[in-house]
């Protein structure tokens, strides 16, 4: 396994690790008033690790991982509804969707910039 990949799925891991924080760990200020604007940066990371990762096996990769990253954000919102105080959002799923596109878009460009 390659190094890109195995920072892709610690990223994983630690999303789904800070997703199990229970709501009340959360401080308040994190948790009301930037929220959206975490998740769109969180995805976007996921997209550009997911990107380089992955931009060698698949001709499609910045659908596939666009794809992939909404999947992983609609599962992350379910897994939160077995964490006490945490509650899933369709807004949150919103906004990891707009996070990961961005990020996919971002290192895309950047890469064909280089050429």
């Amino acid at each position: 396994m390659n190094f890109p990949k195995i920072q892709f799925y610690l990223y994983l891991s630690l999303i789904i690790l800070g997703s199990s924080i229970p709501g009340n760990s959360v401080p308040s200020i994190l948790a009301l008033s930037w929220d959206k604007l975490l998740h769109v940066f969180e995805y976007s990371i996921f997209g550009v690790l997911g990107y380089r990762a992955y931009k060698n096996k698949y001709k499609y990769v910045g659908i596939i991982i666009s794809a992939f990253g909404i999947i992983f954000g609609c599962l992350d919102e379910i897994w939160q509804s077995f964490i006490p105080g945490r509650h899933p959002s369709y807004y949150d799923v919103i906004a990891d969707g707009i996070g990961v596109i961005l990020g996919v878009i971002i290192i895309h460009y950047i890469k064909n910039q280089s050429k």
